[in-house]
């Protein structure tokens, strides 16, 4: 197997490939990293799995809808922020409508606790995103190099082992275990850039 990364800084972020609806394979990315995302954030409010199910569904209706001409400005705010206001919003309206089909009667007052829910930043969410992204990034690069150097890689920054005695334990030298780490974190940062345009400070 080719144990050297492909440069990829020529290669269009999946928000920008998003932009062309006709583009399946995009999408299909788009759904297989942010649904299981949005499915786990909803049934950790206390969703049922098949409400989870319909509030994961709106979310990717809705991300497609606005997508399609959707232009990332950092300045304005990051991606992550914007797909977990996306996402609260539609949580939001599935508590309004439990509440309206129960005891509550509605009105202008019983909808304030389900906006401010929406609009309010959620560092939980964040830290859901990175690990979420990070995972599927792994996933993705994973192929791309040999065994020997993935598991240096492992040791040294997933397992905190330092690289001394991850070279002792592997039997590599240990120009081998520092070269592993550079060159997996650079291909992981352009894969998360990829994927969200967006890096998390554990991997800078």
């Amino acid at each position: 197997m080719d144990d050297t990364p492909s440069s990829l800084s020529t290669r269009p972020s999946l928000l920008l490939r998003l932009r062309d609806p006709a583009d399946q394979a995009s999408w299909g990315t788009f759904v297989d990293t942010y649904a299981p995302l949005v499915y786990r954030y909803a049934r950790r409010r206390g969703l049922q799995d098949a409400d989870c199910a319909d509030v994961t569904q709106d979310v990717m209706v809705e991300a497609a809808r606005c997508l399609g001409s959707f232009e990332y400005q950092p300045e304005r705010g990051r991606f992550r922020n914007w797909l977990g206001t996306l996402t609260r919003r539609k949580l939001a309206r599935f508590f309004r409508k439990s509440s309206r089909g129960g005891s509550a009667k509605g009105g202008a007052d019983s909808d304030e606790p389900f906006a401010e829910m929406a609009e309010q930043p959620d560092a939980a969410w964040n830290d859901e995103f990175n690990a979420q992204v990070l995972n599927v990034a792994l996933e993705r690069i994973r192929p791309e190099f040999e065994d020997f150097t993935w598991r240096a890689f492992q040791r040294v920054w997933r397992d905190s082992l330092p690289a001394v005695e991850a070279a002792t334990e592997l039997k590599l030298p240990l120009m081998t275990v520092y070269s592993a780490k550079s060159r997996i974190l650079k291909r992981l940062r352009e894969e998360i850039l990829l994927l969200a345009e967006d890096i998390p400070q554990f991997v800078l």
